[in-house]
């Protein structure tokens, strides 16, 4: 790749203006580097941090800009999910920051798929808390969907986990009282999540939990998301097994039955999370997921203390009630546990909420949020189909 080629493509996906363009190619040449070393001078753009990793991989593979998706561009990665993966994006006209989740064609095809994406859709527009990943806009540019959500930096508490093994057991005390709170809250609008775990809480880089993922959950309209009229019949893969949320962390009820789950489910969960945070592992690790959930149902996780040597006793009692066979013998609701946790340690304070872009709040309200009905979608152009189909089959590097 020589400059030339360097400059069609950056033209083309908008990141330098021409003049922009000629003045760093001007510095480029002046530095005894040549014409021919359009890769380098990619790599040199990041370091001027003119461009992103993200869009320098776009660009080295070839593909064409402006790396749009309707009124967002997308500027790097976050994370996968299970339906679709999170980028970092820009909504253009307002030049507001947004996480963007895009979800690949393919899933129009797949009617359980495309209704468990429908559930997310509309629950996640329901909820409005600090706890709880905002979302701002459902939509579909040809067969692609995508949700919009409040920009996200951080991590997951996956991420943290595999990195730190274990996190201290004050800090996990707030981390858990926060979803506690979100949790709450969704529950105060009839919503429960079914897949409380690490990976669907993300942690802020001012430490705040949000939950995130609302695919599995169940609400008010869960009955419309199927065409049997029983939404909960929808399944996650996992492992060639079909179940509602991830066994290491699933209550035995919710497993047997999940039109059953309900609020102290997605406590057991919580409690799962919480053991994981402070131990470093699950409460029954085991890869054969039949006897996983046999544990769950009888037999009793490894208290703290064989993890943490003077870890209080008063966190292996709230551990203890979250994780309680019997769904009665837990706490009666995740208000509750967060009072629980706030007698423990001293509640983390919020940070400021982050000003949005003027106008970009009445522009939300004005889009067409019904954006995953049944009728069929207009064709993507090849240039936006080469885009998120490089999306879906490369691994680009994750950015903060």
């Amino acid at each position: 790749m020589n400059l030339n080629q360097c400059r069609e493509l950056i033209l083309e996906a908008q990141l330098l203006t021409p003049e922009r363009f000629d003045e760093f190619q001007q510095g480029w040449l002046e530095g005894n580097r040549t014409a021919d070393e359009g890769a380098d001078f990619i790599r040199w753009l990041v370091d001027e941090r003119e461009l992103t990793g993200f869009q320098a991989q776009a660009l080295l593979a070839g593909i064409h800009g402006p790396y749009l998706l309707g009124p967002y561009r997308v500027t790097g990665r976050i994370t996968a999910g299970r339906l679709g993966d999170v980028y970092h994006a820009e909504q253009v006209e307002f030049a507001q920051p947004v996480s963007l989740k895009v979800f690949p064609a393919a899933l129009n095809q797949d009617p359980e798929r495309t209704a468990r994406l429908g559930r997310e859709a509309r629950v996640s527009l329901q909820v409005d808390c600090p706890h709880v990943v905002k979302t701002y806009q459902v939509g579909r540019v040809g067969e692609i969907p995508f949700i919009a959500l409040e920009s996200l930096h951080g991590e997951t508490l996956a991420q943290r986990l595999e990195r730190d093994g274990v996190i201290p057991f004050l800090e996990a005390c707030q981390l858990i009282h926060q979803a506690a709170l979100g949790l709450a809250y969704l529950h105060s609008q009839e919503i429960i999540h079914r897949d409380i775990c690490p990976e669907n809480l993300w942690v802020s880089d001012q430490g705040v939990v949000k939950i995130m993922e609302f695919g599995a959950a169940r609400d008010a309209l869960s009955f419309v998301d199927s065409l049997d009229g029983d939404g909960d019949d929808l399944t996650i893969n996992q492992g060639g097994n079909s179940v509602l949320g991830h066994y290491a962390y699933m209550s035995a009820q919710q497993a047997e039955d999940p039109h059953a789950a309900n609020e102290l489910s997605d406590l057991y969960s919580l409690g799962c999370t919480f053991y994981h945070c402070l131990t470093g592992q699950v409460p029954f690790p085991d890869k054969n997921p039949v006897r996983q959930m046999l544990r769950h149902a009888g037999e009793a996780p490894r208290p703290l203390t064989d993890f943490v040597p003077g870890i209080p006793p008063v966190i292996q009692e709230v551990v203890s009630y979250l994780l309680a066979k019997n769904p009665a013998d837990r706490y009666g609701s995740a208000d509750e546990v967060a009072a629980a946790l706030a007698a423990i340690i001293p509640v983390a304070a919020l940070p400021d909420p982050v000003a949005m872009a003027p106008g970009f709040v009445d522009w939300i309200q004005t889009v067409d949020a019904d954006a995953f009905g049944v009728t069929a979608a207009e064709p993507v152009d090849p240039e936006l189909q080469q885009f998120v189909s490089w999306l879906s089959e490369h691994e680009p590097e994750v950015e903060d």
